[in-house]
């Protein structure tokens, strides 16, 4: 059986599902297909960054997920069983401010983040397709063809959000490109543990030993286990529940703490890796499926997100008249932001891996904590959709005329944002598209429809009427 769609997203993790919801509210046909049977349980990764909340602010759940989830949880530092410090150490975010509604991270779990937006998802009418899986793909001047186990999927554009090991990747035969560290790998895993506050993350740090951290996953009563495992290893033993408990006794030994009940297990090797391109015709790359890199700075589920939110308008965009190079604008402004991130993440873990050889068992995560883990400072400053100069940065939140810049902002059209003769066009993903001179700027914009499309419609600060949801 062949069935028809404009766009196959392959991949239910956060960066397939946060471009689903985009295009669901847009109006967009799609489908979402994971080879898995059933959503993970698998915590992976559980920092979610400001602007990435921003995102979910926009798409209607960022409530949810701070009730979920915890904010400011603080790290104490060990030597054995005698307590170091303990201070709030990572991902401080950035002083809170009216620009800035969600100015620090949050500590979540990445089941609750993919439950989440399949909840608005369905909100919107749709759902995922579990237990599907991409065997083969053939693109046309018009369509790709997907075939899966359960028939053919003819999709206008097809994504591939489907991770690291991408099908989708490998079927079209786009290249990834970059290096597997095989001496730098993790014992990771979720289990339940009794005898230790939950208030904190646990962390020792030695030269004999590399780092453990044990991390409570907020409204679970799960922790995260991480531990280094020493490079001189060829052949690490796989990870089991009395794994972790040697480890912890060899690492940690305190007393009266009991580990058990284990769920997710994992041998890590950090692998920095990124697609030589992240399209090819019809078919496109987003988050894992097009870079892979270290977990240092959390950016690995916060990249992919942000891939969804900037991709979505354009898709939608094309697929209502838009010219087809839109698209390309994806790679251009997305790459340099994945290469930076892959640069930037390795070099945060080996400072934190040659704090533990050195012996610094009071070194602060604090010291990799900048602007640019937030991603409240990622713009797109020369990208060629910029309409004026000084744009393609992030429109900043704040107090306008009788409500909040992101309410004007919240929904999948343009805005324009009038001060006096001053104003601002901002895109649908947030970002500035032009600035200047009112009359100068609704000019620039209506000479852009050919380019956006007819899906450039806008809500202004003054004629609230006008918004679109």
């Amino acid at each position: 059986m062949t069935t028809r769609t404009d766009v196959l997203i392959v991949g239910a993790g956060p960066t397939g599902l946060t471009l689903a919801c985009d295009l669901a509210r847009r109006g967009i046909a799609h489908r979402v297909i994971d080879r898995a049977d059933r959503p993970s349980t698998a915590s992976r990764a559980k920092t979610i960054q400001p602007r990435s909340l921003e995102v979910m602010d926009d798409l209607g759940v960022v409530d949810r997920i701070r009730a979920l989830g915890a904010v400011h949880v603080p790290t104490r530092h060990y030597d054995h069983d005698r307590v170091t410090s303990e201070a709030v150490e990572a991902a401080i975010g950035v002083p809170p401010s009216p620009e800035f509604p969600h100015p620090a991270p949050i500590w979540i779990s990445q089941p609750f983040i993919e439950g989440i937006l399949r909840d608005r998802l369905a909100d919107h009418g749709g759902t995922v397709e579990f237990g599907t899986t991409a065997t083969s793909l053939t693109q046309y001047d018009d369509h790709v063809a997907v075939s899966t186990g359960s028939g053919d999927i003819h999709a206008r554009y097809v994504v591939g959000c489907d991770g690291g090991h991408s099908a989708i990747r490998r079927l079209s035969g786009i290249a990834l490109d970059g290096t597997t560290y095989d001496r730098e790998r993790w014992h990771l895993g979720d289990l339940e543990i009794d005898g230790l506050d939950r208030h904190c993350q646990h962390v020792w740090m030695s030269p004999e030993h590399g780092i453990l951290s044990l991390f409570p996953l907020p409204s679970t009563n799960l922790w995260q286990f991480q531990a280094s495992i020493d490079p001189a290893i060829e052949d690490p033993e796989e990870p089991s529940l009395e794994l972790f408990r040697r480890i912890f006794d060899e690492r940690a030994g305190v007393p009266g703490v009991r580990l058990h009940s284990p769920g997710w297990q994992s041998l890590y090797r950090i692998n920095v890796r990124m697609a030589d391109r992240y399209r090819d015709r019809r078919v496109l790359l987003a988050g894992d499926a097009a870079h892979v890199h270290s977990p240092g700075g959390g950016q690995g589920m916060n990249t992919g997100i942000q891939d969804s939110y900037n991709l979505g308008w354009k898709l939608a965009a094309v697929l209502d008249g838009a010219p087809d190079d839109l698209l390309d604008s994806y790679q251009e402004e997305r790459m340099p932001v994945a290469r930076t991130v892959l640069e930037d993440s390795t070099a945060r873990l080996r400072m934190v891996t040659q704090a533990a050889a050195d012996g610094d068992s009071t070194f602060a995560l604090r010291n990799l904590t900048d602007d640019f883990t937030t991603g409240l400072t990622i713009g797109y400053p020369d990208s060629s959709l910029n309409l004026t100069d000084q744009a393609g940065m992030r429109a900043a939140d704040g107090p306008h005329q009788d409500l909040r810049l992101f309410d004007l902002f919240r929904g999948p059209h343009w805005t324009l944002v009038a001060d006096g003769n001053e104003s601002l066009l901002v895109r649908p993903d947030g970002y500035i598209a032009a600035r200047g001179p009112l009359d100068k700027v609704t000019q620039l914009q209506a000479g852009s429809y050919a380019r956006f499309g007819r899906s450039q419609r806008s809500t202004s600060s003054t004629d609230r009427s006008r918004r679109t949801a």
